[in-house]
C-alpha cells in the first residue's frame, strides 16, 4: 500500500502578490489551512481592491513571500495570472487584476470575479 504525501497549495504570481494573496486566503477559507502565497517578484502592499474582496467574504490576506524561499519545502503549486508559471508541474489559472488607473467599481468587479474563480478552481480539484 502506498501512501500520499500531503502537499500544501502555494499560491504564486509575477505582480508582488495580490493574486497569490488571493488563491491562499481562498484556499484557507475552503480547508487547506497550509496554503501560502508567494511571488516571483518583491512583495508589495495589496491593492485596496483585493483586501476589499477578501473582507466582504471575512477573509484577510496571508504574509506573500519570494517564490524561491516558499519552493524550499514541496508544494502543489498553482500560478495565477498570464504566461507561463516558472516551476514545472504547476497548475495553472489566468486571471487579472485591474491596474491602479482603472476605476474602482471596475477594480472591485475584477477582483470579485477572481477570487470567485479561484474558489471554484480550488473547489473543482484545481482544473
Amino acid at each position: 500500500m502506498t501512501t500520499k504525501t500531503h502537499r500544501p497549495l502555494l499560491f504564486a504570481d509575477a505582480n508582488g502578490g495580490a493574486l497569490a494573496a488571493l488563491g491562499a486566503a481562498v484556499a484557507r477559507a475552503l480547508g487547506h489551512a497550509d496554503a501560502l502565497g508567494a511571488t516571483t517578484s518583491e512583495p508589495q502592499p495589496l491593492p485596496a481592491d483585493v483586501t476589499a474582496a477578501l473582507a466582504e467574504i471575512g477573509l484577510e490576506a496571508p504574509a506573500i513571500v519570494k517564490l524561491d524561499e516558499a519552493l524550499a519545502t514541496p508544494h502543489t503549486v498553482v500560478w495565477l495570472g498570464d504566461g507561463a508559471a516558472p516551476v514545472a508541474d504547476a497548475k495553472a489559472l489566468s486571471c487579472k487584476l485591474l491596474a491602479e488607473g482603472a476605476g474602482e467599481l471596475e477594480r472591485m468587479a475584477m477582483a470579485r470575479i477572481t477570487r470567485d474563480r479561484i474558489e471554484r478552481f480550488v473547489e473543482t480539484g484545481l482544473g
